[in-house]
């Protein structure tokens, strides 16, 4: 027995899909929001570029932000600090910072984004070499991220002032009740409560 069905040619090129989750600028200039605003969980993560700890949390939990994030599910607003660019005597935490802020753009999916982070944790240790904006905008072309995106990158393009991000996301991080200045902090909008990651 075979089965057939109705088929109808559509005209044009296709779209890509307008309400499709993607990545905006936090009202305070100093997060970048991926996901829809109005997402059932709304979290902020606070992570360092350089940080081990945040590396690992991205890579345990990396696919499954990924996968909420562009289910619609979930949306989570990160926020880069820089603290140990001081404690490493380099700049690599505000590069990797200011990257992150050059992907807001219409063209970028939030899935885009979150590739883009967890392959900026992965490779970690570019902080320990002559790293250069062209290392980010190779990570951010393996990432998917649009061509216009990854010029600016390599460009080195300036996105936000990582200094004044660093000093705003540092206090924003003590007012969920952190204590002190560490990484990762993953915090729960809706519920007003730090997770436990462990």
């Amino acid at each position: 027995r075979t089965s057939t069905g109705c088929t109808r040619a559509i005209e044009g090129v296709a779209q890509p899909d307008p309400h499709k989750p993607g990545v905006a600028l936090s009202s305070d200039g100093y997060g970048v929001v991926t996901g829809f605003a109005d997402a059932p969980v709304q979290l902020e993560l606070f992570t360092e570029p350089q940080c081990d700890h945040c590396a690992d949390l991205q890579h345990e939990f990396g696919d499954k932000f990924k996968n909420y994030l562009e289910s619609g599910r979930l949306s989570i607003v990160y926020r880069p600090l820089t603290f140990l660019d001081d404690a490493f005597g380099n700049d690599y935490s505000a590069m990797a910072s200011n990257a992150l802020f050059l992907t807001v753009d219409p063209a970028t999916s939030a899935g885009m984004f979150q590739a883009f982070v967890e392959d900026l944790w992965a490779n970690q240790d570019l902080s320990m070499q002559d790293y250069t904006d062209d290392d980010f905008g190779d990570l951010a072309n393996e990432s998917g991220l649009p061509a216009t995106v990854v010029d600016n990158i390599r460009a080195g393009k300036s996105a936000v002032d990582t200094g004044g991000m660093d000093t705003f996301n540092s206090q924003t991080l003590l007012t969920t009740g952190a204590g002190t200045i560490h990484t990762p902090v993953v915090y729960d909008v809706g519920a007003k409560a730090i997770v436990d990651t462990s």
